[in-house]
């Protein structure tokens, strides 16, 4: 994808950063997925999507954890005072990177608007490449205002 490779090049985000966007880009297509299935009735699809979205979660906590050493047990109390490893991100980075990883997605346009991407090469490298795309089958059947 043309605009993932233009936001890694523009934004300059560490291998965290970048991590924790696609992350959560992959949950946030995975619960696309199921809504599709949801809508089509396709329970064993839906069931599926449950499992990818348990396993998406787990990437998610294991590239949360892997800079603290003290987060081995997820159902520990991760407030116990120390630093959390994922303050030495950029969220502004990580959001930015978020909304061009999940463009293709109405979940991800709806949460993660273009408008939310502070560089306007970028910001329009995605919109041209937004204008251009067929549209994407999770779009039957959501309402008016959620499709741009």
């Amino acid at each position: 994808m043309y605009t993932a490779e233009l936001a890694v090049k523009t934004l300059e985000p560490t291998a965290q950063e970048d991590q924790l966007a696609e992350d959560y880009a992959s949950i946030l297509d995975t619960v696309a997925h199921i809504d599709r299935s949801l809508r089509d009735g396709e329970w064993h699809s839906v069931r599926d999507g449950l499992d990818q979205l348990i396993s998406a979660a787990e990437d998610m906590w294991s590239s949360l954890s892997a800079s603290d050493p003290g987060a081995e047990d997820p159902d520990e109390d991760f407030d116990d005072g120390r630093p959390d490893p994922a303050l030495d991100t950029d969220t502004a980075k990580v959001r930015q990177l978020v909304a061009v990883y999940t463009e293709p997605h109405v979940i991800g346009r709806t949460l993660y608007p273009v408008s939310g991407i502070n560089d306007p090469q970028l910001r329009a490298a995605v919109e041209r490449e937004d204008a251009g795309q067929d549209p994407v089958p999770e779009q039957q059947g959501v309402p008016a205002e959620l499709v741009h």
